[in-house]
């Protein structure tokens, strides 16, 4: 989402320059964001630049911006307000003209609270915010990223775009994706390596982590008197017989089970499209998606 940012603005063709602020050792942080002169410190056997001024003219990626030291916030503070900073060991300042992008998965203002984030900087980078949803919540969205990286893998791999099976489809929607994207793709990059030759990709090929928790969630649903008739009797099916086609009767399970949770969420919420949407952890584009599917209104429940 950062990288989009930068490439669709003015400095597109400038620097994008990426710092994962967790994985740098907080010793070694002001001298990769402002550089050094040669001999400042043990090992400093040359001048480095830093990367805010790499970045001049173009883009600092802050990745995980939580995890910046306390130290280093409140000089980086001022390089914020000022554009300006000194190398270490340096007996001039240096301007840099970079837009900051900042990115973190966990709560600043919570950080703040407890006084592990300066709440000047918070401020400061806070001009404007996105919130990206986890992949959960976006799960129209995963056939078409696993289509867009494998094209994209296999062109760099040079061979032929490899397929997918319906029900490797059907698996992927399923998972709940708790890495998001990044979980995502390292899962079709193991599903590759797994296919070798094969031209199409099939459920099997996917990590085992992920076939058994779809497998574990599928199976020993208990019975719950506080269950519809409509779900109550697709249970019964299952468990008396005769038995349907196994992905019909999921495909129908689901669609009971999560009908009456939606009615009933619409029921506590009494109409309240955000009161609904807290209850459920759904963003309201989410949420409505549902609604419409299993024609749930929430105005017939104010």
């Amino acid at each position: 989402l950062a990288r989009a940012i930068h490439q669709n603005s003015q400095r597109a063709d400038q620097p994008f320059i990426v710092v994962d602020c967790g994985a740098i050792p907080e010793n070694l942080v002001e001298g990769l964001l402002f550089g050094h002169e040669k001999g400042v410190f043990t090992g400093a056997d040359r001048k480095q630049v830093g990367l805010v001024e790499q970045a001049n003219r173009g883009t600092l990626f802050l990745d995980e911006v939580g995890e910046l030291p306390m130290a280093i916030q409140k000089a980086f503070l001022r390089v914020l307000q000022e554009h300006r900073y000194r190398p270490l060991g340096g007996k001039t300042e240096k301007e840099s003209d970079f837009r900051l992008v900042s990115a973190t998965n966990r709560s600043l203002d919570k950080m703040v609270e407890e006084g592990n984030f300066r709440e000047d900087l918070l401020y400061r980078i806070r001009s404007f915010s996105i919130v990206s949803p986890p992949l959960r919540e976006r799960a129209e969205d995963i056939s078409d990223l696993a289509m867009y990286y494998l094209a994209k893998k296999c062109e760099k791999s040079g061979i032929l775009t490899k397929g997918f099976s319906p029900d490797f489809f059907e698996t992927i929607n399923t998972y709940d994706w708790p890495g998001n994207v990044r979980e995502l793709f390292n899962s079709l990059d193991s599903a590759m390596a797994s296919s070798g030759e094969e031209p199409v990709l099939f459920p099997q090929h996917l990590p085992v982590k992920i076939r058994t928790q779809i497998a574990r969630s599928s199976v020993a649903v208990p019975l719950d008197k506080n269950l519809d008739s409509e779900t109550l009797s697709l249970l019964t099916l299952a468990s008396e017989g005769p038995l349907e086609n196994y992905k019909e009767f999921r495909t129908r399970l689901l669609e009971a089970g999560e009908k009456q949770y939606f009615t009933k969420v619409c029921e506590t919420a009494k109409g309240n499209a955000k009161e609904a949407c807290q209850i459920t952890g759904l963003s309201k584009s989410r949420l409505y998606h549902f609604l419409k599917e299993y024609n749930i209104s929430l105005s017939d429940h104010k």
